[in-house]
């Protein structure tokens, strides 16, 4: 690496927790006190340096992480940039306060205002696999909705997270509101049962994310959590075979497979099952991944391979051989295939031949993860019929991977891939707590002296205001003014 590019200095990360978490709510208090256009001041001069410099952190990503400086520009670099444009065009608007007439419950009228408040101090887990783009977005919605971000990287990502934290304090953020901690699993522990934070975003393993949402609970603390993926593909029939192959084979490359949203199944229809395998085999056959396998995914896959030969009917899509780490693994299978890659985290897809989509949507459902998904089709209302029965929270449509790095939409999963989202309007909503305020016009109160006798109130206001007719709505508005004018309150 060309370390001659490399303009920060890297600070040394915090390892008194709780000195460090106390300091993050002075920080964050006054933080909160700015307006909006402050907050985002900071975040427009930190995107307009990744703009200048975008090789800069591209090129400690890669280094540390293992990944082409490619890569890391176009699924790390590119994504933060965006996400930044997102909350400078759009935080304005979402997180001023809304406003609601208020005529149920206090049918003298009133206005209501519902004000979007920061939680305070944000926990922030951060991966190894996309250790810049998933530190980063979080962090940035984090810190527009007026929060402190504390962020204790993966031992295999402490670097990355360490300089984006000093890009983050040139442009501005207070070193105190957006501190490192020391990347040891012991502070993850100690950080997630804290009782001085306030909310906590983690991304990693299904496994991980059940210890994290213990400790969390004992603090009622609450979490977005992104967890495992185990991504299905469907090929319709009418799908650009060609397209499909083209797309599967980059996913599953993609990051040496160390992607949350790889492709790692697909359900092909039998009518095309024949024109896919050629052309997905041609492809994971000639061309290698973009980086080898680090020596733990290595591993993982040689022991996932292995597991796939013993799975009867299962054969190999690419002659992948044990111990190649610029290969993807690839097989043609059934249940027991798909069973035995469950959960896997390396570059590793499984091919399944089908008669339709309800069988391919059968058994997309046996898996207990639902991340992501992929449709390849020519036919925009069969996608859409085919998304709405999926439980996954983000569906590409003749595409894999790319949209999960979109800063308008949402990201996140279900069931065993967790709850929450990191991104879009509902991630920077995340971020935030609405505070409702409700206040009351005039003095007219009667309320306020009535008792059981006043029933018929009620009885009337109920008609006048969800009658299932014009007429009776107008009949429940007389008889609500007649009760009014009869009622006297009472006397003590």
């Amino acid at each position: 690496m060309d370390t001659s590019i490399l303009t920060f200095h890297m600070s040394t990360p915090a390892t008194d927790l709780e000195g460090t978490l106390r300091r993050a709510r002075t920080a964050q208090l006054a933080w909160a006190a700015l307006p909006l256009s402050e907050r985002l001041r900071p975040i427009a001069k930190f995107r307009a340096r990744l703009a200048a410099e975008p090789k800069v952190l591209a090129e400690v990503v890669a280094e540390e992480i293992g990944k082409t400086r490619f890569e890391a520009l176009g699924a790390e670099v590119l994504p933060l940039a965006e996400a930044c444009a997102f909350l400078i065009n759009r935080a304005p608007k979402l997180l001023a306060p809304r406003r609601e007439s208020l005529r149920g419950t206090m049918p003298f009228s009133g206005v209501g205002y519902v004000h979007h408040l920061p939680w305070g101090i944000v926990a922030s887990l951060v991966p190894w696999n996309y250790p810049l783009f998933l530190c980063g977005g979080p962090a940035l919605n984090a810190l527009a909705a007026g929060n402190a971000i504390v962020m204790k990287p993966s031992p295999r990502a402490k670097k990355t997270v360490g300089a984006f934290a000093e890009w983050l304090h040139a442009a501005g953020i207070p070193a105190d509101l957006a501190p490192v901690l020391e990347s040891s699993d012991e502070m993850g522990r100690q950080l997630t049962a804290s009782p001085l934070i306030d909310r906590i975003i983690f991304t990693g393993s299904s496994a991980t994310g059940r210890s994290v949402l213990t400790a969390a609970a004992k603090n009622l603390v609450p979490a977005t959590v992104e967890l495992s993926g185990f991504d299905a593909v469907f090929i319709l029939d009418d799908a650009d075979v060609k397209l499909a192959a083209a797309a599967v084979s980059f996913g599953v490359r993609f990051n040496a497979g160390r992607t949350c949203v790889c492709p790692r199944r697909v359900f092909v229809d039998k009518k095309v099952a024949g024109e896919f395998v050629t052309l997905v085999s041609e492809r994971l056959t000639k061309r290698r991944l973009p980086e080898p396998m680090d020596p733990q995914t290595l591993r993982e896959a040689d022991e996932l391979a292995a597991k796939l030969d013993a799975a009867p009917n299962t054969r190999s899509l690419n002659g992948r051989a044990r111990g190649d780490a610029h290969k993807a693994l690839a097989v043609l299978g059934g249940r027991e295939a798909l069973a035995a890659a469950q959960g896997n985290f390396v570059p590793a897809l499984v091919v399944m031949e089908v008669t339709d989509s309800a069988e391919a949507l059968s058994l997309e459902h046996e898996s207990p993860y639902a991340l992501g998904a992929s449709i390849f089709t020519r036919s925009a209302h069969r996608a859409d019929a085919i998304a709405t029965h999926l439980r996954s929270g983000m569906v590409a449509v003749n595409e894999c991977i790319t949209p999960a790095g979109e800063a308008a939409l949402p990201f996140g999963g279900a069931k065993e891939s967790g709850y929450g989202v990191r991104s879009g309007i509902e991630g920077l909503m995340e971020m935030t707590r609405p505070q409702a305020v409700a206040f009351a016009r005039g003095t007219f109160r009667p309320h306020h002296d009535a008792g059981p006798e006043a029933e018929e109130f009620l009885l009337e206001l109920l008609k006048a205001r969800h009658s299932g007719s014009f007429f009776g709505r107008l009949k429940g508005w007389i008889g609500y003014g007649v009760q009014g004018a009869k009622w006297k309150p009472p006397t003590d």
